[in-house]
């Protein structure tokens, strides 16, 4: 099982850009607050478009994360990116499991 640490490596190590966004949270909040994180990773994502490494680390962290993971994933990343402007280009781009809970939680 993966962990919030390893996400967030694996991400920063997917799109180096990332770690400006991360050391951005970490000097405003003193610590990760995963929750806080992924909603900013989630703008990021909607403003630069579908970002198919950044997607690749996400499905396959829904895959083999521990729930604090996928409860990231599901309330903090696909909970926010729904309604953002330009959110419906990565929606197309999602992986099968994130899909099947951006679907889970559209209906």
């Amino acid at each position: 099982m993966t962990t919030i640490d390893d996400l967030v490596r694996d991400l920063v190590a997917s799109a180096p850009e990332l770690n400006a966004v991360l050391l951005e949270h970490l000097a405003d909040n003193d610590e990760l607050l995963p929750h806080v994180l992924f909603g900013d990773v989630t703008r990021w994502l909607v403003a630069r478009g579908p970002d198919t490494a950044v997607l690749a680390v996400l499905e396959r962290h829904m895959d083999t994360g521990d729930d604090e993971v996928q409860n990231v994933l599901v309330v903090s990343f696909l909970e926010n990116l729904i309604g953002e402007p330009g959110w419906k280009a990565i929606r197309r781009a999602l992986g099968p499991r994130l899909r099947s809970q951006l679907e889970m939680m559209e209906n």
